[in-house]
């Protein structure tokens, strides 16, 4: 018998709707776009069907683009407790290059796909970053009478390409920090050369734990909550939901991505008394339903599913999800989607049912909502300016991000400035001491980072798709500095 179920006012803590994950892809075609962030055919499609081929294509392993074996946040970040962060420049390839004053306008590089099916999903943050740079630059004249550029290249989602972008950013087009690449393995890829390099790298649109890891990448933050606090209060809920000896299915995408999400849950679990009785995957370039996981799935009947697909493979998830419910009335399971999937695109494309009542997270506004933006000054203002910049192009979630990476980004340049140390310096420093509340975060959160925590984003909202929308499932929950104790 069911145990029955208690409403648990916890919410889960996840990544923002974008929550850009490790690409698979080792393409070597050069398809660099120009660099405005818009790219004819990228938009959302306007109908509810998947959108054909935004996953990441197989055979793309390349030297040096893998996670770290660990996630474990790092014990010690470098600093000490109590103190402002301040960069340790004398380790850098040219001490005074990091230290040097920006004078002129302030080039900002990013590296993103913007072509090839990936392009469907992610080319909506490049329009949002885009949105952000435009409104400030017009609103402010700039930071202190310098006028903001925004430099993107694309990737196409192939760590490769983003290593060549980065260098051309770099080197040719002379940009002073780098902020927004979408990816975990195409921000591995540069990592290393922007560190010993001693320029930003700000913002990795992912939420792998590396982020965080300032004694050894002290140049490199995050933007999304980290997956390992996603599955650690996913397991909180799922154990007050159903008790000890809860059981779960987990089915995820077989790259960094899903690995980081394996690796997190499977440790939440075993901390809170919760089974994982089935362990399916599927390859980041396969783009059929799982129908034979499906299967094994209902075979194992759990409690809950954490659901852990990539692109289009949301869609066919909760797809095949209503499939196996149709099949087999018995089988209901709480179903947990990673917030990479928490876009209206995509739970709307579903048409038998298989998305409605699916769990999962945002700590953003929902822009998507009209209800939230009539009531919201500054949700109307980002709708504003993201129309205006790309009228085509879905703004919820992706789009978002994309503006929040930008503003946050700007927000520590002019705090550098401010403070009359506009270098890379006094920019790392600016991010790694930030207290802010971004315009589109959620109400009761906070964006904040110290000497003692490297990540930025610790706390969301749990949503829940009513068949229309998505659903606040009790409050924003922060676990802010939580994430060593989690096991991240």
């Amino acid at each position: 018998m069911l145990r029955s179920k208690k409403l648990f006012a916890l919410t889960a803590a996840g990544a923002l709707v974008l929550a850009a994950c490790g690409s698979d892809d080792n393409s070597s075609s050069d398809t660099a776009a120009p660099a405005g962030t818009e790219s004819a055919g990228t938009e959302a499609p306007a109908g509810t069907e998947a959108p054909a081929g935004t996953e990441a294509p197989a055979g793309t392993e390349s030297a040096g683009t893998e996670a770290p074996a660990g996630t474990e946040a790092p014990a010690d970040t470098g600093a000490s407790g109590g103190e402002a962060f301040a960069v340790d420049t004398s380790a850098c390839d040219d001490p005074d290059a990091a230290t040097a004053p920006i004078e002129g306008n302030i080039k900002i590089g990013s590296s993103i796909p913007l072509s090839g099916g990936p392009a469907v999903l992610f080319a909506p943050f490049g329009a949002g970053a885009q949105a952000y740079i435009d409104s400030y630059n017009a609103e402010n004249g700039g930071v202190n009478g310098q006028q903001l550029e925004l430099v993107v290249k694309d990737d196409q989602y192939t760590a490769d390409l983003t290593k060549a972008n980065v260098d051309e950013l770099v080197f040719d087009d002379q940009v002073s920090l780098l902020s927004g690449i979408i990816g975990s393995a195409n921000n591995l890829a540069v990592e290393a050369d922007l560190n010993a390099q001693c320029i930003p790298q700000l913002y990795a649109a992912t939420g792998a734990p590396n982020w965080g890891d300032v004694e050894n990448n002290p140049w490199t933050s995050g933007l999304l909550v980290p997956y390992a606090i996603e599955s650690e209060v996913w397991a909180q809920y799922v154990a007050e939901t159903y008790g000890e000896g809860a059981t779960v299915a987990m089915f995820t995408v077989n790259n960094e991505f899903g690995a980081a999400y394996v690796e997190a849950f499977t440790k939440s679990a075993e901390a809170h008394g919760i089974e994982i009785v089935a362990e399916e995957s599927i390859e980041a370039a396969d783009s059929g339903a799982p129908s034979g996981q499906m299967t094994n799935i209902v075979a194992a009947a759990p409690d809950a599913i954490l659901a852990v697909p990539l692109g289009a493979q949301c869609i066919a998830f909760m797809t095949e999800l209503g499939n196996a419910k149709a099949a087999n009335p018995d089988f209901n399971p709480d179903t947990y989607l990673t917030a990479t999937c928490a876009n209206k695109i995509f739970f709307g494309a579903v048409s038998n049912g298989g998305s409605t009542g699916v769990y999962t997270s945002s700590n953003l506004k929902d822009v998507n909502n009209p209800d939230v933006v009539a009531a919201d000054e500054e949700a109307s203002k980002y709708m504003a300016a993201f129309e205006a910049a790309a009228p085509d192009a879905d703004p919820g979630g992706i789009g978002a991000a994309g503006w929040l990476a930008m503003e946050l980004t700007v927000q520590a340049i002019q705090e550098a400035s401010d403070a009359g140390n506009l270098s890379r310096e006094g920019i790392i420093n600016a991010v790694r001491n930030i207290d802010y509340k971004a315009s589109l975060l959620r109400d009761g959160l906070n964006f904040k980072m110290g000497p003692d925590d490297g990540y930025i984003a610790e706390g969301t909202q749990l949503t829940q798709w009513d068949g229309t929308g998505f659903v606040d499932v009790g409050s924003v929950v922060d676990l802010e500095g939580s994430l060593g104790v989690f096991g991240g």
